[in-house]
């Protein structure tokens, strides 16, 4: 037993040992889930200036921001069977995009608040895919088969199914109160995914104004787009996948090439051009 001073000083060094084994466990606690919460989240760094992505890959290696040129795709870069099966896809998908029910109109209707009435607007796109994205239960499809839910059925289901489910619902709703959507499928190394993408506009001018409302409205600084370059020229598109968080996040990081579906059956090859990202049009203009 000591006494005096050492033995006064050993003692509160005993009492206090659990406490500091307490701190520094919740210390490591709080770290690991900081770390955890970062994988995903939007790069604080990127500097406001331009509202066409960084091209800077997030921590998962996933998912990027990217404003990536597209050439239109022609059929010719797929053989007979290919082409067969992508136009099966396209009418499957084109048939569950089923705009004119009403189950699929009267839910997208519901979504919208008074605030945001009037003729289309991107204020009731932004509600309706927090709505979906916020209610969303990923269930996978049966195994070795590939099925696309009605957007109506899902709706019915309580908005349950895999990603393009999600994409197929999402773009009906759209499409029910006078937007323009289509689904992009895409791949990479180890796994496909498919997403919608709202019409935004044919100049860097409307997607400005878009993007900066996303930015207004969901406090970001990056807003992710594809942009097609057709006959008629720039076609913008804005990214609407369950994965980004928000309407205009970090796109798939795919192998380059997309394919994308319209709602009358249409599809088309998309392949990055990066040779012809265009300057972003300035803040204000």
């Amino acid at each position: 037993m000591k006494s005096g001073k050492d033995g006064d000083s050993a003692d509160i060094r005993d009492r206090y040992k659990p406490v500091s084994r307490y701190i520094a466990i919740t210390l490591l606690i709080l770290a690991a889930c900081i770390i955890c919460a970062g994988c995903l989240s939007e790069n604080s760094s990127i500097a406001a200036a331009s509202g066409i992505g960084s091209g800077q890959p997030d921590s998962s290696g996933l998912y990027l921001y990217q404003n990536v040129v597209n050439t239109s795709g022609g059929r010719e870069s797929y053989d007979n069977s290919s082409a067969s099966f992508i136009g099966q896809r396209a009418a499957a998908i084109r048939d569950a995009i089923d705009v004119n029910n009403p189950a699929t109109r009267d839910y997208a209707v519901s979504i919208i608040p008074r605030a945001h009435g009037g003729t289309f607007n991107l204020a009731q796109v932004c509600d309706v895919w927090e709505n979906v994205y916020r209610t969303w239960t990923y269930v996978d499809d049966p195994r070795g088969s590939e099925y696309f839910s009605p957007a109506s059925r899902t709706i019915a289901l309580g908005l349950k199914g895999d990603c393009d489910d999600f994409a197929i619902a999402v773009a009906a709703m759209i499409e029910s109160v006078g937007g323009s959507a289509r689904i992009v499928t895409a791949q990479n190394s180890t796994s496909g995914h498919a997403y919608p993408e709202l019409y935004i506009g044919n100049s860097s001018a409307k997607f400005e104004e878009a993007a900066a409302y996303i930015r207004q409205r969901y406090h970001v600084t990056d807003v992710g787009c594809h942009i097609t370059r057709g006959e008629d020229g720039n076609r913008y598109w804005l990214n609407l996948d369950w994965w980004s968080r928000h309407p205009g996040g970090r796109f798939f990081a795919d192998d380059g090439e997309r394919i994308a579906y319209y709602p009358d059956g249409r599809w088309e090859m998309v392949e990055s051009a990066a040779d012809h990202v265009p300057e972003p049009a300035k803040q204000g203009s």
